[in-house]
């Protein structure tokens, strides 16, 4: 009933292995009128190979009636990208965008921490952008103005720029959603029930 009703938008973050099983713990969480986090399922995976995944999505697409998504929400992972491609063709691919944002002072931390205004052109530049071509315009100032026009990093984002960048998802209805989020917050909430019934099983 609940994926009948707000199953449009689906974020689906699986844990890296931080149970003590070791075993990746995912969940498929999505949003209802409240603005409240719903669960439409979870599974613990044996591993996070691309056969995993489609024998995931599978279960749980025909679990849910074999109704697809309008849009999915996870992380940068290519299996999982893959098994996505093939299972769910007609749903939209979206990257979590917090992800991709906290990766930026990690990979271009000899700019991104100096006083230099890179993060704030940054932020304008991935916010603040209503229209494509201005996107495209910012992106290629910012290149130019902090000479990062050989940053393998950075080249291989703008490939992907559609999946992550708000400007390319507009017309998309993705419930208020542009992160993962509601999936750790599930994680992290049935974390200890979950586990303490698999220790009595």
């Amino acid at each position: 009933m609940s994926y009948q009703c707000f199953g449009d938008v689906v974020t689906f973050f699986p844990t890296y292995r931080t149970n003590k099983y070791d075993m990746p713990f995912a969940p498929f969480t999505g949003v209802n009128h409240h603005s409240q986090s719903i669960q439409f399922g979870c599974a613990l995976l044996q591993d996070e190979t691309e056969v995993t995944f489609m024998w995931l999505f599978q279960t749980w697409l025909d679990a849910m009636g074999g109704c697809n998504p309008t849009c999915i929400i996870t992380n940068q992972y290519p299996a999982m990208k893959a098994g996505i491609a093939k299972v769910l063709p007609y749903t939209h691919y979206r990257l979590c965008l917090w992800h991709i944002m906290k990766k930026f002072g990690e990979k271009l931390s000899h700019i991104y921490y100096k006083k230099s205004n890179f993060k704030k052109d940054m932020k304008g530049c991935i916010y603040y952008t209503y229209k494509v071509e201005d996107f495209e315009e910012k992106w290629e100032d910012i290149i130019v103005k902090y000479d990062l026009n050989s940053n393998k990093w950075l080249q291989d984002l703008y490939i992907i720029r559609e999946s992550w960048v708000p400007v390319y998802n507009r017309g998309l209805f993705f419930a208020g959603m542009n992160t993962t989020s509601r999936s750790e917050g599930i994680n992290s909430f049935l974390n200890s029930f979950f586990f303490l019934l698999l220790e009595l099983i």
